[in-house]
């Protein structure tokens, strides 16, 4: 439908629907690598005997890795330094690294990220000049597709998000109504470019794309009034009352 609006707009025939589809897909697949165009993906994986996840055949990138807590979902931060390489026991069986100290509070060990802490998330062994480290961590083993994970914390099973390598839905229904007007604006700079118009022409052109992405990115990434006041008063203890 939008290619044949573009068409449309443009004065042309159907003859030129092949290239201005090709166009389309082209800048679909660009902005499905930054918002979700219908190939985000969530999964629960459970963790192997020697401390990995096996990715999903169809992953790109991760966008979370979570544990759950509760009816909550907590992110692990990613650590790049954790050896990739598998460790073995005498029978050649895969086995975890072994860890100096192991934790099972995810909460303060997640978002706190210690052990000197009370109940209220508080640092009790007066260090307040400590740096902050978190106690559990992951990274991604491209070479093997696994996820690999610290061992300060058992875990069963994590929730990944990710990107994976095609969209799941039909072309139909693919694109949200957010991205209509990019696409339109894309086809025209890539038509523009491929007809050898004149550089101002195509500037005007490639002008109109780059604001419609800026549009589109605000719209897809906006925050309502109560997801701003919260972050304020986040970061700086409530003490905003308006």
């Amino acid at each position: 439908m939008i290619v044949r609006d573009t068409l449309l707009d443009n004065n042309l025939p159907l003859h030129f629907y092949t290239r201005y589809l090709h166009h389309a897909l082209r800048v679909v697949d660009e902005l499905s690598m930054d918002f979700d165009m219908g190939n985000i993906k969530m999964v629960e994986l459970d963790i192997t005997s020697y401390n990995r996840a096996i990715l999903p055949s169809d992953f790109v990138d991760y966008v979370d890795v979570s544990v759950k807590s509760g009816e909550r979902l907590l992110p692990l931060e990613r650590e790049r330094n954790l050896n990739k390489r598998y460790n073995y026991d005498d029978a050649g069986n895969k086995i975890p690294y072994i860890s100096e100290e192991r934790y099972n509070d995810l909460d303060l060990n997640l978002l706190i990220g210690g052990k000197t802490v009370n109940q209220h998330g508080e640092l009790s062994g007066r260090l307040y000049g400590r740096e902050r480290r978190a106690t559990l961590t992951f990274d991604i083993d491209k070479t093997n597709n696994e996820l690999v994970f610290s061992n300060t914390t058992e875990l069963s099973k994590i929730t990944l998000t990710y990107i994976s390598t095609a969209v799941s839905k039909s072309s139909a229904n693919a694109i949200t109504p957010y991205a209509i007007d990019v696409v339109t604006k894309y086809i025209n700079m890539m038509a523009a470019k491929a007809q050898g118009l004149k550089i101002g022409l195509y500037q005007i052109a490639k002008q109109d794309y780059e604001n419609a992405h800026r549009v589109f990115r605000a719209r897809m990434n906006s925050m309502d009034y109560a997801e701003i006041i919260g972050a304020l008063r986040r970061g700086i203890h409530g003490s905003i009352k308006n």
